[in-house]
């Protein structure tokens, strides 16, 4: 990517300098001199860095990771189609395959599910919790298919026989090796096109969490480490240490 495409994704993802510092492990004063142009011939492998967590994807292909992308002429039919126990989300026409996540992933997903259940439920709230394998028709009809880790859905108009019909409230994503760049890049800039309000995305191997919120000022994102305290944007006094869960 050239410096001038950097800028224009940073720009798209809501990043700050000091969240691509520690996405892509370079001191925040290199990304502000290289971003910055004051860096006349920016080391090689700063460049790669950065490019890793600013460039958009199109499709995966690593041999048993967990997607595997397919020609762009795929349809909800084809996801439909598939044998049971095989799972693909479609975004622009791919298939992206899914293999069962590991331990550490699920038993995450699995706190979160009832941690925050559990507060919609203690102060009245009609708000849902779905994990993965949970049907979400994104756009609000068959042209995008994914199964977020973990979906909760204000709106209760949009669920029906299927799963959700339209954009969840608040999606959160466990990275892993193969899908962090569809997750950090494609789907990201999905969920917020459709109207996602939030998005959650676990990096467990480096123990953070980053926060995007979709449509507040300015559309700020937020890195916080396992042991701080994130507070919720779409559920009203919500506060969860991923530490806590995980004792």
């Amino acid at each position: 990517m050239t410096i001038q495409e950097m800028l224009e994704r940073k720009k798209e993802l809501g990043y700050s300098n000091e969240t691509l510092s520690k996405l892509s492990g370079i001191p925040v004063s290199t990304v502000q001199k290289v971003l910055g142009g004051f860096t006349a011939s920016p080391r090689q492998k700063t460049l790669e860095n950065l490019s890793k967590v600013l460039s958009p994807v199109s499709m995966v292909r690593e041999t048993g990771s967990s997607y595997q992308a397919q020609p762009a002429t795929a349809t909800i039919e084809d996801v439909y189609a598939l044998p049971d126990g095989v799972r693909a989300e479609l975004i622009d026409g791919r298939l992206y395959y899914m293999t069962s996540p590991m331990r550490l992933h699920q038993e995450i997903i699995s706190e979160l599910h009832v941690n925050i259940a559990n507060y919609i439920r203690s102060k009245g709230g009609k708000c849902k919790v779905y994990e993965a394998p949970f049907n979400v028709r994104l756009a609000g009809d068959d042209s995008i298919y994914v199964e977020p880790d973990l979906s909760v859905i204000c709106d209760l108009s949009k669920l029906d026989d299927k799963g959700c019909l339209g954009a969840p409230d608040w999606v959160i994503e466990v990275l892993s090796p193969s899908t962090q760049n569809l997750d950090l890049g494609k789907k990201l800039v999905k969920y917020r096109e459709c109207g996602v309000r939030e998005y959650w995305i676990i990096d467990l191997r480096k123990k953070i969490v980053i926060v995007h919120l979709f449509g507040w000022p300015q559309e700020p994102a937020a890195i916080y480490g396992f042991e701080d305290e994130i507070p919720c944007g779409v559920i009203s006094g919500l506060k969860i240490t991923l530490d806590e869960l995980l004792s």
